[in-house]
């Protein structure tokens, strides 16, 4: 079995990109760089890639699989986003669904029969606790797009109350924010560190080890790599209103809870993918 990733970008940011790169790392030898020699294409997320792509695959006879991880909006995706996972759905030969929330929120819209749930994993060489310098007080927050279900401004308002209880606190900020050059709209000599728009996973891991929670505001993120990193780099998840309760999240903190840090190995998730594929 060879599997090919289109339009893969060892540069690139962002949760499908870093969900990719892990998926390589735990596939091994099974990726090829080489379609010619691929026996599955595999869709990362129907956003990666064109139809006339797809349509290619289908006719030089590869095996399709589609992964979904949550709603592509249109409004961010040339107005073409969810008819595209649907189109890629009702032609592929396996979906796999990240978590069993994304599986029920989108197969009302695909109706695929033939599917599979897997969560992802990281590279535990990289987020493990390794040399962590546990402090308490030490919050965490970060976001590398513009999203607004990331929901920054809660997080925000959430420290601020922390504050005002703990005056040692301090908060690790990573990503972009528009209110960078205001002081982030901290008003009371809050204290803070701003690490910058991070994209090496080594400094990312080490970042979250000098933190000891996580202040946790997504909105029904289908399956977080940021929680599952946090996790790893023990980090507890602090979750002041209530949104680890939406999307696949609910799904991370039980397997943790049921498995500790095992679970989100590289070599689960690759085993998971090897049996799922090898029934093609």
């Amino acid at each position: 079995m060879k599997i090919y990733l289109p339009n893969y970008d060892k540069n690139a940011i962002g949760g499908g990109w870093s969900f990719i790169a892990n998926f390589r790392k735990a596939m091994g030898d099974a990726i090829t760089d080489n379609y010619a020699e691929s026996d599955i294409f595999f869709l990362p997320s129907a956003s990666m890639v064109s139809r006339d792509d797809v349509e290619q695959a289908r006719r030089d006879g590869k095996k399709i699989v589609l992964r979904c991880d949550n709603i592509i909006r249109n409004s961010r995706n040339r107005n073409t986003g969810m008819s595209r996972m649907k189109d890629f759905s009702d032609w592929a030969d396996l979906v796999i669904f990240q978590s069993n929330f994304a599986c029920d929120l989108l197969n009302q819209y695909l109706h695929t029969e033939n599917y599979n749930v897997i969560l992802n994993s990281v590279d535990e060489k990289v987020f493990c606790e390794g040399n962590r310098t546990y402090e308490q007080h030490r919050y965490y927050y970060g976001k590398h797009s513009s999203d607004e279900t990331k929901n920054w401004e809660m997080a925000r308002i959430a420290y601020q109350e922390i504050a005002y209880q703990e005056p040692t606190a301090t908060f690790n900020l990573v990503g972009r924010y528009d209110t960078a050059e205001y002081n982030f709209d901290f008003y009371n000599n809050e204290n803070f560190k701003y690490w910058g728009y991070v994209t090496d996973p080594a400094v990312m891991a080490n970042i979250y080890r000098v933190s000891d929670r996580f202040i946790y505001t997504y909105f029904n993120d289908a399956c977080s790599n940021s929680v599952i990193e946090a996790l790893c780099c023990g980090v507890d998840i602090f979750d002041p209103y209530t949104m680890a309760q939406t999307g696949g999240t609910p799904e991370i903190l039980k397997a943790y809870s049921q498995h500790g840090t095992d679970y989100f190995k590289l070599s689960r998730m690759g085993d998971e993918y090897r049996q799922a594929m090898g029934k093609l």
